[in-house]
């Protein structure tokens, strides 16, 4: 598998003809991308950069609230990666045929691109989701890919209307579990 950022990988094509939980804020020098179904509402954003993310405002996000460079910092660290941004010039093209051909080429003479040979870690956390860093392919029980991304927060406590993501259900339904393992 490929390792590439979400906000440069072909499934950033789906911001534009997505459906309605996912939105644009258009500023110079930006465009930043929500996606609500993704957003585990940690509120990451709004604590590290409030003159930008505002919940509880419309629209909550103002992207002329601060410079590019900060806008940028904070979604970085979203957790959920239910924020990502566009720079002026950014493609969003396929890889072409030739390019898949060279990975696959490489792969096979064992030569592979340093980032994805990135492991993957998933992190139990307390009384909340699986925390899950790393290049991965989250797939449907039917073969289908429903995300390829860098970082997911997956669902535990089984109440979530954004199964297998993690909505944050797990507070309104005070799931406990410390995350710790019992085996010994």
């Amino acid at each position: 598998m490929r390792a590439v950022s979400w906000r440069s990988t072909p499934d950033a094509r789906m911001w534009e003809a997505g459906p309605v939980t996912q939105k644009q804020y258009i500023a110079d020098g930006i465009i930043v991308l929500w996606d609500n179904d993704r957003c585990i509402h940690s509120e990451h954003c709004a604590r590290n950069l409030p003159t930008v993310f505002r919940p509880g405002q419309r629209p909550w996000i103002d992207v002329e609230g601060d410079s590019v460079e900060a806008i940028r910092r904070t979604i970085d660290g979203c957790p959920s990666g239910a924020l990502a941004y566009r720079l002026p010039g950014d493609e969003l093209a396929e890889p072409s045929e030739e390019a898949a051909e060279e990975d696959v080429v490489a792969e096979a003479m064992g030569i592979v691109e340093e980032s994805a040979a990135e492991a993957v870690s998933i992190t139990v956390e307390a009384d909340g989701p699986l925390f899950v860093e790393g290049p991965v392919s989250i797939v449907a029980a039917d073969g289908t890919v429903v995300q390829t991304t860098d970082r997911a927060w997956l669902c535990r406590c089984g109440h979530s209307a954004n199964k297998p993501f993690c909505d944050g259900s797990h507070r309104r339904n005070s799931f406990s579990d410390p995350g710790v393992s019992s085996a010994t």
